[in-house]
Parts: C-alpha cells; sequence; structure tokens
C-alpha cells in the first residue's frame, strides 16, 4: 500500500488508491520541476509545504508512527555525501555495485542545498520489519564506498520515517540530473542475504562492526550507566575499516544519551587520534554533522 504525504507541516496521510504493485506506481511516477529552489531558504519552505513523500508498506490507521508502520516493501535511503563524486559519478558507482537488483536513483532536495542530494528506492521480494530494515540497510551500504554517507549510515532513522519524491531542483535541472532506473534485474530477495541467527547481515566480505546503538538495543535490563560505559568503551578502540559507519553510529548512540555536541566533538575527535587509521579531520566533522542534522530533522518531523 501507498500512503501520500504533502509537507512535512502537514501530518495526514493519504491512501493511494491503484492496482498497481507499490514499486510499478512509484517507478511510474515523474520527477517534480522545481526550478525556482535555489537556495537552503527555499529549499527548506519547498520540503515544509509541497514537496511530496511517501511510505510504501502496510499502516495500521492514517496515523503515522513507528507503532503503526507493521512492515514496508520498499527500503530508501540517502545519499548525503559522496566525497567529491558529482551525481553522474555516483550514479554510475552505484549502478556497478547493484547490477544485479532492481532499483530507482533519483535527484531529491538536501535541507543544505548543495547541489543535487542522491536518494536510492530498493524494492524488496516481501515485507520487512523494522529489525529488518536496519540489517538490509547494513547490507545495502556497506556495498558502496566507505567514505560516503548515508541516511542509513548509523541507522537513525525512525521506523516511520516518509521517503521523499524525485524533485528536480535548479541545481539538478541545470546539470540534468535525471532519475535511472533498473528494471530488467531482480528483487532484492532477503534470503540470498547472508543470514546469522535467522536476522539478516551485512556482507561477509566486510568486517563487520557491531554498533553501540546496536548493542544498547540488546542490553535493555541494564543500567544507565551500564549503557553509557558500553558506548563509552567503544570509543577507546576504534577499528580500522568501516569508521564512517562505526563514527556515525557513536554519534547517534550519544545523541540517544543526550550528550551535549561539544563533548560530541570531544569524543570523537579523541577516539579518532587514538585510530590506527584516522579520518581526516574535515572527514569526521562532516560525519557529525550529518548525523546530528539527520537526528534533528528526525526529531522535527516526529515530535
Amino acid at each position: 500500500m501507498i500512503y501520500l504525504q504533502k509537507g512535512l507541516r502537514n501530518n495526514k496521510l493519504a491512501e493511494i488508491n491503484t492496482d498497481l504493485s507499490d514499486w510499478q506506481w512509484l517507478i511510474k511516477q515523474m520527477a517534480i520541476k522545481a526550478p525556482f529552489v535555489n537556495s537552503i531558504e527555499k529549499a527548506n519552505r519547498y520540503k515544509r509545504n509541497q514537496a511530496e513523500f511517501i511510505i510504501t508498506g502496510k499502516l495500521e490507521g492514517q496515523q503515522r508512527n513507528d507503532t503503526s508502520l507493521k512492515n514496508r516493501s520498499i527500503i530508501f535511503f540517502d545519499i548525503d555525501n559522496t566525497n567529491g563524486d558529482d551525481y553522474k559519478a555516483s550514479v554510475h558507482h552505484i549502478e556497478s555495485v547493484l547490477k544485479d537488483i532492481v532499483y530507482l536513483i533519483y535527484p531529491t532536495i538536501s535541507n543544505g542545498y548543495k547541489g543535487t542530494r542522491l536518494r536510492v528506492a530498493i524494492p524488496t521480494d516481501q515485507s520487512f520489519n523494522a529489525d529488518q530494515r536496519a540489517k538490509i540497510g547494513t547490507y545495502l551500504t556497506q556495498l558502496l564506498p566507505e567514505n560516503w554517507e548515508t541516511d542509513l549510515t548509523s541507522y537513525r532513522s525512525n521506523w516511520s520515517q516518509l521517503a521523499g519524491m524525485s524533485v528536480l531542483n535548479a541545481f539538478s535541472l541545470e546539470h540534468n540530473d535525471q532519475p535511472v532506473i533498473n528494471d530488467i534485474a531482480e528483487f532484492l530477495n532477503l534470503k540470498k542475504i547472508p543470514i546469522q541467527d535467522n536476522l539478516i547481515t551485512m556482507n561477509p566480505l566486510h568486517k563487520q562492526t557491531t554498533s553501540p546503538i546496536e548493542q544498547m538495543q540488546r542490553t535493555g535490563d541494564q543500567s544507565w550507566q551500564d549503557i553509557t560505559n558500553n558506548a563509552l568503551t567503544n570509543l577507546v578502540n576504534p577499528p580500522e575499516s568501516n569508521r564512517h559507519t562505526y563514527y556515525s553510529s557513536l554519534v547517534g548512540s550519544l545523541l540517544f544519551m543526550k550528550t551535549k555536541p561539544s563533548v560530541i566533538d570531544t569524543l570523537l575527535f579523541w577516539s579518532n587520534e587514538h585510530s590506527n587509521n584516522p579520518l581526516a579531520k574535515d572527514e569526521l566533522e562532516r560525519t557529525i554533522k550529518s548525523v546530528s542534522r539527520t537526528a534533528e530533522r528526525r526529531q522535527q518531523i516526529n515530535g
């Protein structure tokens, strides 16, 4: 089922009545042209009042929240930073690593209006729940370059997060950044993704790093002090690979604990300095800012 919402200020979802599947409906939608969106202010205003957002899956009732959303049929994730690659180069890379999977890559609008923001939509062969969504996201983002930043890198997005539709703003229209679709492959087969303990896990070709937030989710009976200690312990032993993913997750964990931004900066820069393979300072700064902005937007949207 497809649920549409127009503008982030409006909290009402409209159920789309169609005989098409969720995926067939999505790929038939034309990119909306918004040539007047050429600044941060106009981008934010457009998203608040005019932009279209969807959820594909099953909702119980019309109230969107993490409890009422039972499953999804398409996984969406934004690529917030491609480490200097432009839209066409980024699309080409995504095409090469996802060539065996059906996907839609399309331009959308970033709050910061920093050019063309990429969004990727991938249909699955069966519906998936909130826990599986994080695991699928891990698998997919591990296929992308390590120094790219995605919305699902640290899985701070709420389960019921909306996905924006394709929008061509002034920048993307100028550079002719069009949606790209691969519909000759297969839907992402969840059974083919590496399985461990009956849960979808990341590609075994990549080193698996357990994030502090995942550890906290498994230790619900621990005291707040123990949870905090677990997160801080991970700061002491940063990994040599998957560093963006790891530090993004740490930022999310520290935000979850309502840590002050200045303290987060101090902790992560200290951890990075003690890493055997530290990130460049500007890369770490972008990672912290990206996750923090995403968390702030989620809080504003979902209250």
